[in-house]
């Protein structure tokens, strides 16, 4: 008995360098993401990262406490995945950097809030202008109402974590 001969697949489901086969990896989303990621950083490094001297994280943190007034440690660690020890060793980077400062509660000395300085919301707002415009470029085979929905859908797979 002979063995069938496996469907040729198209150009599209290739890796995209070293043009291996993905075969059922192509259905997988951590492989998909992953893969999508590596897009994602290195347009991040291109437009803010080098330029900006900005980690991901760093922009991360940045933006989360420019949105959001008075945030402590403890909000930022939890609703990114991290842990407290980790969330303080990124914000002493970006205190050292005068991006953000630390003040202790008024209403409870042991609570701390974060909050942006004039030089981290004028770095923030650069990188995300950078990044938007690198996002543009580098998702151009996408049109306008592709880019939003793959956002949409991504947020919305990343809601899971709060079930």
């Amino acid at each position: 008995m002979q063995a069938m001969p496996s469907p040729k697949r198209s150009a599209d489901d290739l890796t995209p360098e070293g043009r291996l086969d993905e075969g059922s990896l192509h259905g997988v989303l951590g492989y998909q993401l992953a893969q999508a990621a590596i897009v994602a950083t290195e347009a991040f490094m291109r437009a803010a990262g080098s330029p900006l001297a900005l980690r991901p994280v760093e922009y991360t943190l940045l933006q989360l406490v420019k949105e959001n007034a008075d945030i402590t440690p403890g909000r930022m660690a939890k609703a990114l995945g991290m842990t407290a020890p980790g969330i303080t060793i990124w914000l002493d980077r970006l205190v050292a950097r005068e991006l953000v400062k630390r003040e202790r509660s008024e209403t409870d000395r042991r609570a701390q809030h974060v909050s942006v300085t004039r030089k981290g919301k004028d770095l923030v707002a650069q990188a995300t202008k950078n990044i938007l415009a690198a996002e543009r470029e580098v998702l151009q085979c996408l049109s306008e109402g592709e880019r939003t929905m793959l956002l949409e859908l991504l947020h919305k797979v990343a809601r899971l974590r709060a079930r």
